[in-house]
């Protein structure tokens, strides 16, 4: 049976009350050798105090939500770890949920969080949500804090950390063009998500920028799993292309194994630019050269709002993080 506050002020003859300032640290009236003896009780019976009486008082839980859409990318579990382990250093514990990019699942996760009273959640909405925070505002409305990562959506009422994924586009389109590439094609994400959006939107501008003619045609959509690279990477090497900005890295590495299916080299036979710079980018045969998003960076701001938030300073704040290419080798440059 778990030890209760119950059984250690029966053993200390004293209060309940009494017992429970004296494990908290807090003043009260009573002599040195009893303060002595109810710790020491503590620790011969093992006593764990009652998560859930303990936030009954202090209208705390110590716990914070993290809901993310996909566990195998290593780019969410990096967040993910680096969140945990900040919040570990603040005492708190973290419950993670995986959505698989499920509206649905995220809903059920985030109700369900409210529900075991977390103190704050950090959230990377799903693709879907576009304007359905019914589930967020619950959270806003309690007077929880919110924090959103990595896409944003106009009309949501919380603070954000995103990359700044236009500019990061638009550069990594004219560093292919810097190499003298004109026929520049490009694997997108899926064109509901806000990062998508703004990653074809770079693309598009980079080479209106150049005035390189926009062909639709050397544009195809993925979803940003290494599945749909290999299968559009198939797809677009049979258009009259020299280079393929493809939108984020795990979809790259999906374009190099349908590189090697048709015999072509990277970058002999086609050059390649990424987003996000992961970490087995830089293990490829060929390195990929990519966008790099600042992990620690993002996992950092994330921190310094959840402080802000837990010391209840609700304030939103919209954080848009800077990005760099990490130049390897899979940009042949033409002359």
């Amino acid at each position: 049976m778990a030890v209760t506050l119950k059984f250690l002020s029966e053993k200390a003859n004293l209060s309940t009350t009494t017992v429970s300032l004296i494990l908290n640290g807090k003043n009260v009236r009573v002599s040195e050798a009893k303060k002595k003896r109810v710790l020491q009780l503590a620790k011969e019976y093992n006593y764990i105090p009652n998560s859930l009486a303990v936030g009954l008082v202090t209208k705390k839980t110590k716990t914070i939500g993290l809901i993310i859409p996909d566990i195998s990318n290593i780019f969410f579990a990096e967040i993910a770890k680096n969140i945990e382990q900040e919040a570990n250093l603040k005492g708190y514990s973290v419950i993670l949920c995986n959505t698989n990019d499920k509206l649905s699942e995220e809903i059920k996760y985030a109700n369900l969080l409210f529900s075991k009273g977390v103190d704050a959640l950090v959230i990377c909405p799903a693709i879907e949500a576009v304007d359905r925070f019914d589930y967020i505002n619950k959270y806003i409305d309690a007077r929880k804090g919110v924090i959103v990562f990595d896409r944003f959506f106009s009309g949501m009422l919380c603070s954000s950390v995103i990359t700044d994924n236009l500019n990061g586009s638009i550069d990594a389109v004219k560093y292919l063009i810097k190499k003298g590439h004109t026929k520049i094609g490009c694997i997108t994400g899926p064109l509901n998500s806000y990062s998508a959006r703004l990653r074809i939107e770079g693309y598009r501008k980079a080479l209106q920028d150049a005035n390189i003619e926009i062909n639709e045609d050397l544009i195809v959509a993925g979803d940003y799993k290494f599945e749909s690279g290999y299968h559009q990477g198939l797809k677009i090497m049979e258009k009259d292309i020299t280079a393929v900005f493809v939108c984020n890295d795990l979809m790259a590495y999906g374009f190099y194994h349908a590189a090697k299916k048709l015999g072509k080299k990277i970058p002999h036979d086609i050059s390649i630019i990424g987003f996000d710079d992961l970490l087995f980018s830089s293990m490829l045969d060929v390195p990929l050269t990519s966008v790099k998003q600042n992990i620690p960076a993002i996992s950092s701001n994330i921190s310094m709002l959840l402080d802000k938030l837990l010391a209840g300073d609700l304030e939103i704040n919209n954080i848009v993080l800077p990005t760099i290419i990490t130049e390897r080798n899979s940009v042949k440059e033409i002359v």
